[in-house]
């Protein structure tokens, strides 16, 4: 079987690592995966990439010429680069053919529904809704901590008119198979597009983020033996979506002089101090050998975003044995499942969450007893094999309809 994977984004964020992974299961189980994105920008994957990819997108050149005129006719520059990368794509699957067309997230460039009608509509397609953009107005609309309503990466100011345009679009695709990354965002496509949504939460490599021994995990860190370590993404200190505010309140409640914590991901690294817990902040770390030792390091991992269509990293913390903490929002509560792989507490409440990491500081055997139960989860539901045997079952059942229908 050949699939194609089309993005604008290879490998970069946590949709793109996701499809990436999932590649990688295909190819094990023998299936044939190529990549088309039109995308330039890419970041350190960590991971080997053994799939073919190509890039289908405006040259340098182009891509200067059009950025220049977005900055009078955003309007035109748009419609320019979006009606030349349809081109480009119609052009590429003229040229190689391939057994199902899987769709991954395409907000961040020129493709969009409009651009992705030159694929034909009894082609076998297989669409994968990372977060709520692909049949939404957003890939989120949430409240923030002041009670203003917040669009993530808006698809135009008019809602309305940008819902019922992709609704149009999967009508006229009544055979593709959609697929969500959590229950949270497939009732929120169902609710939507009127359409069956299956589930399929991502795969990890879990023979790389595996436990590590704590105590070898912090030597190497350089992190004390016997205190209370705390974890968190530090990308959240600039995006109020991942609710750094809300932890930052949750220390400033605490009084410990035991408690540390450590932070990876976009930023520099150093170390800061946030009423008595001493932070380190590791930059951002690919290599999921070094984020298996930052996650064993760490009594438990904290999740604390205002809203999440799944969330990877405490899919990650979990699969190395590390319980985590969450707020209840989202796709989240598909993987922190109380106890059993952490704790929930309501969206923003960082009083509440003070309330849990006092409570596992004081016990740290709240948090090790859950151990058993985090990897036997991550190892029965979330292995990359697991993953593309479903997704392999999407892609039969997307050519069986077409074979029923020829």
């Amino acid at each position: 079987m050949r699939v194609l994977f089309l993005s604008d984004l290879e490998t970069l964020g946590g949709a793109g690592i996701g499809a990436a992974r999932l590649a990688h299961g295909l190819l094990r189980m023998g299936v044939d995966v190529t990549w088309f994105h039109n995308n330039p920008n890419k970041a350190p994957f960590g991971e080997p990439k053994t799939w073919q990819a190509k890039f289908v997108g405006l040259p340098r050149h182009l891509e200067v010429a059009v950025n220049g005129i977005r900055r009078k006719a955003p309007r035109l520059a748009k419609e320019f680069g979006r009606r030349y990368s349809e081109r480009l794509l119609a052009r590429e699957l003229a040229r190689e053919q391939f057994d199902v067309v899987h769709v991954h997230t395409i907000h961040n460039c020129y493709w969009d529904h409009g651009s992705l009608t030159c694929i034909k509509p009894e082609t076998p397609t297989v669409w994968s809704f990372h977060d709520c953009w692909n049949f939404s107005a957003e890939s989120q609309i949430y409240e923030d901590l002041e009670g203003n309503t917040v669009r993530l990466k808006p698809d135009g100011e008019n809602r309305d008119r940008a819902v019922t345009r992709k609704r149009a679009y999967f009508d006229s695709r009544p055979r593709a198979q959609l697929v969500a990354n959590s229950q949270f965002t497939a009732n929120y496509a169902k609710s939507i597009l009127n359409r069956d949504v299956e589930v399929i939460h991502y795969g990890l490599p879990l023979e790389i983020l595996s436990p590590i021994d704590k105590g070898s995990a912090r030597k190497a860190l350089q992190l004390p033996e016997h205190d209370f370590v705390v974890g968190f993404i530090a990308d959240v200190r600039g995006d109020k979506l991942k609710g750094f505010a809300v932890l930052s309140r949750a220390l400033e409640r605490i009084r410990s002089d035991r408690m540390h914590a450590v932070a990876i991901g976009e930023g520099d690294a150093g170390a800061s101090q946030i009423g008595t817990t001493k932070i380190r902040f590791y930059g951002r770390v690919a290599n999921p050998a070094l984020l298996a030792i930052l996650y064993s390091a760490a009594d438990v991992f904290v999740v604390p975003s205002l809203a999440e269509s799944l969330g990877m990293v405490g899919m990650e913390s979990i699969a190395c044995g590390t319980p985590v903490i969450g707020s209840e929002v989202g796709g989240i509560p598909d993987v922190v499942r109380p106890g059993r792989t952490g704790w929930l507490f309501k969206k923003g409440d960082s009083a509440r969450l003070a309330e849990l990491l006092q409570a596992v500081c004081n016990d740290p055997g709240l948090a090790s007893a859950l151990f058993p139960s985090c990897r036997q989860i991550a190892c029965s539901e979330w292995t990359t094999l697991r993953q593309a045997e479903r997704y392999l079952g999407v892609y039969k059942r997307a050519g069986a309809q077409l074979n029923a229908n020829v």
